[in-house]
């Protein structure tokens, strides 16, 4: 792992992978705004759910600041249809499931960037992403009663929208 230089704005190198992150958190919003509408939940788990949902578009906006014009501000498709089928219905353990494999892989993707990012400010702000998304993965273990270390799916995201030679393998 490189130590990131200190580079404001983000390097040319930086800017593909921070609005990859962009698009990539406003899938998850938009999968949490879906999963909170369901039946199945309580208004206590859908509080919770629209918690995860607002901290998803905090960092949608985030990187969008740190990005500027070049953040495309919508979401990434392929994330939100890898994710989608799989909160319908009224398993509410598969739905959790579902959505702490999505933070699991939010953060091995977002832990891959960090090492690739130039820009420290870039490369600080992913970091606190991950702390929190490593947070929603750790609730959504214990509210579907399942241990924390089970099951841990998790693969790093890619897009057209990121360089691969950047991403760490």
């Amino acid at each position: 792992m490189k130590t990131p230089a200190a580079t404001t704005p983000p390097s040319s190198a930086d800017v593909p992978l921070l609005a990859f992150g962009n698009a990539a958190e406003l899938a998850a919003r938009d999968l949490y705004a879906v999963a909170a509408g369901l039946a199945a939940f309580s208004d206590e788990e859908k509080a919770v759910l629209v918690g995860f949902h607002d901290h998803h578009r905090a960092a949608a906006q985030a990187l969008a600041g740190i990005v500027g014009s070049d953040a495309p501000n919508v979401r990434e498709d392929a994330v939100y249809n890898a994710f989608r089928s799989r909160l319908d219905g009224s398993d509410k353990g598969a739905i959790f499931d579902a959505l702490r494999e999505l933070e699991n892989t939010l953060v091995a993707t977002h832990t891959s960037v960090v090492g690739a990012l130039d820009a420290i400010g870039a490369a600080a702000l992913v970091a606190s992403i991950i702390t929190t998304q490593a947070r929603h993965a750790a609730v959504l273990a214990l509210v579907a009663d399942r241990a924390l270390n089970e099951d841990r799916k998790s693969t790093r995201l890619n897009s057209s929208h990121s360089q691969q030679s950047r991403m760490p393998s």
